[in-house]
């Protein structure tokens, strides 16, 4: 037994002092790593995948190349009408898009067109002109694309209809007017891009061929109408 009036050593004391530096240590280290210029990471948000599925109606206009060619049965009469012309009009349609990326719709457009080209000539001592227009058209189309996120590239196919107007006017001696409205086929390919969940954006080039239909008039023949247009658009999906 030790003697009376010697201490005893307190064999708690290096164990608070350990538990008093952690403390402070703990206390200290968020000023330490704001003085640092750390700062507590905030969480990142996942990344969602764009999605092409959905009802999406639209707007777009261009640039229209229209040739028709007429020839009569007799006499050997041939003519080539060349028009460039403005297109606009409206669109509406549905994509599904499915989990490996690949992407199918069906799309319906209705345009204006203004596509119009009149020849002048003389038959003997008579002069005349011959007048092709065509003035309005539409189509309905499948769309099969892949999606690369928010970019679509896509290839387009399906019926086309439009209208034609054939006019033959000789001065003195009389005229004559065919109209008729053409089915036909379209195919063409073109690029969308995404600017936001409902905007997106496009370009396309289509071409489109009626086939032929017969005038019958004096000298009776066949009109058969093809066209190229190149387009741009903006559509909003619902």
């Amino acid at each position: 037994m030790p003697s009376t009036g010697q201490s005893i050593p307190n064999r708690n004391c290096p164990m608070r002092l350990r538990l008093a530096l952690a403390a402070l240590l703990a206390s200290a280290s968020p000023v330490l790593a704001a003085d640092l210029g750390y700062t507590t990471a905030e969480p990142v948000a996942p990344v969602v995948p764009y999605s092409w599925t959905g009802f999406y109606v639209g707007a777009h206009a261009g640039a229209v190349f229209g040739n028709a060619k007429i020839s009569a049965d007799t006499g050997g009469y041939r003519q080539n009408f060349n028009s460039t012309g403005f297109i606009g009009g409206l669109h509406a349609g549905y994509n599904y898009q499915f989990e490996n990326n690949l992407v199918i719709g069906l799309e319906g457009d209705i345009d204006y067109t203004f596509l119009s080209k009149t020849h002048h000539s003389v038959a003997g001592a008579v002069p005349y002109s011959v007048r092709f227009k065509s003035d309005w058209q539409g189509s309905i189309r499948g769309r099969v694309g892949y999606a690369f996120d928010r970019f679509l590239p896509y290839l387009t196919a399906g019926v086309a209809f439009a209208n034609q107007k054939y006019d033959v006017n000789a001065p003195g001696l009389g005229a004559y007017s065919a109209s008729t409205t053409r089915t036909g086929w379209t195919v063409g390919a073109g690029l969308e891009y995404a600017l936001n969940e409902n905007w997106s954006v496009r370009g396309e080039v289509r071409y489109s061929d009626f086939g032929k239909w017969r005038i019958r008039a004096a000298n009776p023949g066949k009109v058969r109408f093809r066209e190229t247009m190149a387009l741009l658009g903006v559509s909003y999906k619902f």
